[in-house]
């Protein structure tokens, strides 16, 4: 199987020349300030000033600061889902054909990318943005369930249905927590124990 290529908005290249780095500039910019203060107390005006635009300028590629904050979710999801694909996609090549050891993969690379971002797994994994983001959010995390039942072949399993939600729910949190660990030292420590808790639960 070939390794997954890097999905196309993981650095923000969409299209070429001034445009495109003008958005790579906003989303930069909305992603300290989100960062910084949370969306509620964020502004356009803090955004386009610490990206050196104008408040049209973020406008015209975003349409306001609901749609800038959700870019950046887009990004930071597809980064999280490219990064579980890739180890499933190595340990298919190595020969591995378990579920539970190729889900496993899949959830130490989402919870190494998680650590990689994790300024924006606290701020998204801790319920702050606009409205209907939740919901957004859920409609991610169901979308999450279906790829990983069909990875673990939830359907050939008694308990596979209940199973594939588990370990699901399961991964998304220990993301928060290894995001939020103090050293990254401490964050591959709960890595490896989340992989470790996760498999033994999906062997039963």
């Amino acid at each position: 199987m070939t390794t997954p290529t890097a999905p196309q908005n993981a650095a923000h290249p969409r299209g070429n020349g001034r445009a495109a780095l003008m958005r790579a500039a906003l989303l930069d910019a909305a992603r300290a300030v989100f960062v910084g203060v949370g969306y509620i107390d964020a502004s356009v005006t803090s955004i386009v000033e610490k990206a050196g635009a104008s408040v049209g300028s973020l406008y015209h590629h975003f349409g306001g600061k609901p749609d800038v904050f959700i870019a950046l979710y887009e990004e930071y999801e597809a980064r999280c889902s490219h990064a579980a694909a890739i180890e499933v996609a190595r340990a298919r090549e190595s020969g591995e054909a378990d579920p539970v050891s190729l889900f496993v993969r899949g959830a130490r690379g989402y919870l190494e990318q998680c650590r990689r971002d994790a300024d924006l797994t606290a701020l998204f994994l801790g319920g702050d943005g606009p409205p209907g983001f939740n919901a957004m959010r859920r409609r991610v995390a169901a979308e999450w369930v279906r790829q990983n039942g069909r990875l673990i072949r939830a359907g050939e399993r008694r308990n596979g249905e209940a199973l594939v939600v588990v370990l699901t729910t399961v991964t998304g949190t220990a993301g928060r927590e290894v995001a939020a660990a103090d050293t990254d030292k401490r964050a591959a420590e709960l890595i490896d124990d989340f992989c470790g808790l996760i498999a033994r639960v999906a062997a039963d």
